[in-house]
């Protein structure tokens, strides 16, 4: 009995304890003071583009109060036809959308086995001289895919498309596994600076790769290989940067089919299942997957830690939205999360509210901006001509957002007699307010 009563303890003493670590996940650094007190709030574009051999990294200004509110920092990667974006890792976790293009992209997680092996023909087709290679799992990637990446994870990026890969990344600096600064920092595994790349306060990558600072002969030893070999490790002769040009296509074994993978009995243990096998990534634009659909105004879909549960570890999740012409997304707050807010095509009319009841956003945003809406400010979007599409990353697994008006919206549940007394309206007027939009998230503006 009494081993059984200390089981029980020891079970809620570590449920209380995974509870505190979940809330306190986003918390260890805060964002500076004030930061979040906005007059007015800027939609912004990339500050500084790093241009390598075969692409570039283009980075959001970190110091903005923008991104300092939300405790985050933005780049957008762009790999040309049969490119590699080498291996690197950031220290906060991330999440990353695909806005166009289709590739492979490697994870290395230290610790995790080898899981795919590889053989190939020896030179001149020797059959009895084989190669074998073994490597962590690959996943294929297309337009639409969201990756989540842990800390201190390693990851490349191949193009084996016709096409430029698009990659927009948001890192959480603030979050408690990031234990440095909320400066961005990118650890190089490959790699080395170009030419015309010079240090500057925007500017990271920084250009040189973690063997660069080792003394080749150390190297040298913990490889097992000769000292030319290992000063080539260190990229000392090397300008092509971080995205370099493939010799001809790559071939290697990539990752069996999504459904097999959702499907399967995942069979498995600690750490090892958590963490080596977990799935790290969903495709957001597939329409029959939305949460909100209108076939006038648009759909929204949403990923969060209940549909990809590795979202508990990097707390962001994704919205994906799109609007048609016409289409609004009707006002809203975010209650527990800011929202970065990635405009992928066409446009719309954005405003925002802040909590003395102040626009401090009123204008067009167009594709390749960012606009960051801080918590709880009131925001309506209004597509254009063209319709309006987006990709939101908020700074909790699992935000939730409140609508002002709609189906479900907060008016909705309010008596008729509150909001009479509320707004100074009749009781004709207050039933109007409360129940003439249908919609619950998604509606058809009156001019369309």
């Amino acid at each position: 009995m009494h081993k059984l009563i200390f089981s029980l303890l020891s079970i809620a003493t570590l449920s209380l304890l995974l509870l505190f670590h979940g809330s306190e996940a986003r918390q260890r650094e805060l964002p500076l003071p004030n930061a979040c007190h906005f007059s007015q709030i800027n939609s912004l574009s990339p500050a500084h583009a790093t241009k390598f051999e075969a692409g570039q990294m283009e980075v959001w200004d970190h110091t903005s109060n923008e991104l300092q509110c939300a405790g985050v920092t933005v780049a957008r990667i762009t790999l040309q036809a049969n490119s590699i974006f080498l291996p690197s890792f950031f220290s906060p976790p991330s999440l990353a959308y695909v806005v166009q293009g289709e590739g492979v992209m490697g994870t290395i997680a230290s610790g995790c086995p080898e899981t795919y092996e590889e053989a190939g023909g020896g030179v001149g087709g020797d059959m009895h001289r084989r190669f074998e290679d073994m490597h962590q799992k690959l996943e294929d990637f297309w337009r639409g895919d969201v990756f989540a990446s842990l800390a201190g994870v390693s990851q490349w990026w191949y193009n084996r498309g016709n096409s430029d890969v698009v990659i927009v990344i948001v890192l959480d600096v603030t979050n408690r596994e990031n234990q440095l600064d909320q400066v961005p920092r990118m650890f190089q595994i490959a790699g080395s600076r170009t030419q015309k790349q010079q240090q500057q306060p925007l500017t990271w990558p920084s250009g040189k790769n973690a063997f660069s600072g080792f003394d080749p002969n150390i190297i040298a030893e913990a490889f097992k290989i000769d000292i030319e070999t290992a000063k080539k490790l260190q990229n000392q002769k090397d300008n092509r940067g971080n995205i370099v040009r493939a010799n001809g296509p790559l071939h290697f074994i990539s990752s069996p089919s999504r459904q097999w993978q959702q499907d399967g009995d995942g069979n498995g243990n600690g750490i090892e299942e958590t963490y080596c096998t977990a799935r790290l990534h969903e495709n957001i634009d597939d329409p029959e997957r939305s949460d909100f659909f209108s076939t006038r105004a648009g759909r929204i879909s949403t990923l969060n830690s209940l549909n990809l549960p590795v979202l508990r570890l990097v707390r962001l999740n994704a919205i994906r939205g799109v609007l048609y012409s016409g289409g609004m997304m009707l006002p809203h707050w975010t209650a527990n999360a800011h929202t970065v807010l990635y405009v992928t095509g066409g446009q719309a009319k954005i405003q925002v509210v802040d909590d003395n009841g102040q626009s401090v956003f009123n204008a067009q945003v167009q594709q390749g901006e960012l606009l960051v809406v801080p918590q709880g400010f009131a925001v309506v979007k209004t597509a254009g001509e063209t319709g309006f599409e987006w990709i939101a990353f908020k700074t909790n697994d699992n935000a939730y957002m409140n609508t002002l008006s709609g189906g479900t919206s907060y008016l909705r549940a309010v008596p008729v007699d509150v909001i009479k007394a509320a707004y100074g309206v009749t009781e004709e007027e207050a039933k109007r307010v409360k129940f003439s939009q249908q919609e619950t998230m998604l509606a058809m503006t009156l001019s369309s």
